[in-house]
């Protein structure tokens, strides 16, 4: 039988902790790579999900922002609209002003043409209190017409109200003013503000 000697064991014990210590390194080396790697495609899958995110934040923030532009300028359209809107009723307030602040005469060419262009005949004539005397006189005037004046006056500012069998117009300053704003408003607008 061989025997082995101490400074063989040794040398035997030695070696097979090298070789150990050697695939230990290897092994390491190995599992540092793969760590490596992983970290990697972490890093890459946190970078592509961080500038996802970045761009969705951007997205969201320029969207919030658009809906404020958006409202702010629609806000802004409205009262620009309502300021524009205030300065015509002033306008056409002002004309209706005017016309009720006419003279007796051509308060009573208004009736007048009013008569003429409306009444059909037979009718009663509800004046206003302010026309009584020149819607008489026109009356008095258009004896064909065969027209009768109310008892009562109508209650409108200026101008009068037909009473037909069955209908009834409205001939009053009023009306008259509203059909000229009808007719007028978008010349009226555009004069103001083009």
């Amino acid at each position: 039988m061989a025997t082995i000697s101490i400074s063989g064991t040794n040398k035997l014990a030695e070696r097979i902790v090298l070789d150990a210590q050697d695939e230990a390194r290897v092994v390491l080396e190995d599992a540092q790579k793969v760590v490596q790697e992983i970290q990697h495609e972490s890093e890459k899958t946190l970078s592509a999900r961080r500038a996802e995110l970045k761009s969705q934040r951007e997205n969201a923030v320029k969207t919030v922002i658009g809906g404020y532009q958006t409202r702010a300028s629609l806000d802004a359209k409205k009262d620009a609209l309502r300021k524009k809107r205030a300065v015509i009723d002033k306008a056409f307030t002002r004309a209706y002003d005017a016309v009720l602040s006419l003279d007796g005469e051509t308060r009573k060419a208004i009736c007048a043409r009013m008569i003429k262009d409306y009444a059909e005949g037979g009718e009663m004539v509800s004046p206003a209190k302010a026309d009584r005397a020149a819607l008489a006189a026109i009356i008095a005037e258009q004896p064909e017409k065969k027209l009768t004046l109310a008892n009562n006056d109508a209650a409108i500012d200026g101008g009068f109200i037909l009473l037909g069998s069955g209908y009834e117009k409205d001939c009053s300053f009023r009306s008259l003013l509203d059909t000229v704003r009808d007719a007028e408003e978008t010349a009226v607008y555009q004069l103001l503000f083009d």
